[in-house]
Order: structure tokens, then sequence, then C-alpha cells
């Protein structure tokens, strides 16, 4: 099973808004990376880290889905959108924790990871820099690959570069780093046969 027990009603909560830009399967191998990396750093907060990972991406489903695939990404046109999913996103997290019972304090902890995931580019935290870092390895993943490909209508070798031009000098960990290193390395090999 993917999700720890005390994380499956976290997971029932935020799927309903999980439904769009393959969120909701994102966000599965995000949450996966995210307590791989919080094995590797015993200070971190994984039970901020991994409520944080469920609901970061739910926002999205407020934004209007005519322009989401033009609010991320190398051609961000609506900047203004990406920020708007995380303050959404922070909206959905507050009030479903506060319906699950956690404190004020896991609160404030989990929607801090939450606001500004995409729109900081800076570790605020040791929290911060796995939340960041395992939402970002997803790309490397065969599923990564495949869906950025289709958002984008690029070929798998354009994608590669992009993640590796772009995307891997911004990791904050590092086992981040490594992990991202490897499946970059995976992939390429992969495009060989």
């Amino acid at each position: 099973m993917i999700f720890r027990e005390q994380d499956l009603a976290l997971w029932e909560v935020a799927k309903v808004h999980l439904n769009v830009r393959n969120n909701d399967e994102h966000t599965q191998f995000s949450y996966y990376l995210a307590k791989e990396l919080c094995q590797f750093y015993p200070d971190a907060d994984i039970e901020v880290v991994l409520p944080a990972i469920i609901f970061h991406d739910t926002g999205w489903s407020k934004i209007p889905k005519e322009k989401i695939l033009h609010a991320f990404g190398p051609n961000n046109k609506y900047p203004e959108l990406t920020r708007q999913h995380e303050l959404e996103s922070v909206a959905i997290a507050q009030d479903a924790l506060v319906k699950l019972g956690f404190s004020n304090e896991q609160i404030t902890a989990i929607v801090a990871l939450i606001d500004g995931h995409d729109t900081t580019k800076n570790s605020r935290s040791l929290n911060d820099a796995i939340h960041k870092d395992a939402d970002k390895l997803w790309r490397y993943t065969p599923h990564g690959n495949k869906i950025i490909g289709e958002w984008f209508e690029i070929s798998q070798d354009e994608v590669l570069t992009i993640l590796e031009d772009f995307v891997l000098p911004t990791f904050l960990t590092d086992e981040g780093k490594r992990l991202s290193n490897m499946m970059l390395e995976i992939a390429k090999i992969n495009q060989q046969f």
C-alpha cells in the first residue's frame, strides 16, 4: 500500500480535488518519494511532509481547466495561476485538516510547505526541501516522463533535456540530487532500446 494507515483519511479528502492534470497519479508518486527521502533525513518531520504532499496540488482543481496546461512548465503563460493554485491548496488543506482534528500547530507547519512549493525556489527548512524534491522527483519516473511529453507534446528526448538542463539543478537535498541523477541516467539508457 502506498499510503500509511494514518494518511488514508487525508487521501480520501484530497483525491476529490486531484482529478485534473494527472494530480492523483502525481501525488501518489510524490508521496512515495517523500516517504523515501524522509528515511535519509531523521531530522525531517514526516508527519508534516506527508500531509503536505497529499494536499500540495489540490488547488489546481480551482483553476480554469482551459488554462491549467499553460500555467506551469517551460512556457508558463499564467504565473499568477501557479501562485493561485498554491493558495487554493492551502485553503483546501486548512479546511480538511481542521475537520480531521489536526492541531493548529500541525496545520501551520503543513500549510507552510504547501504555500510556495512551486513559487519559492530556495529551501525554507529541511521539511520544505524534502517536500519540493519529492514533488520534482516524480518528473523523473517513467510515468512523469510520459505525462510531461503528453502535456507539452514533446518527444522523450526533449523531456529528458528539460529534466537535465532546467530541473536537475533545482534539487535541494543531496538524496534528491542523487535520485534524480540516477533516474535520469536510467531514462537515457532506456532511450537506447
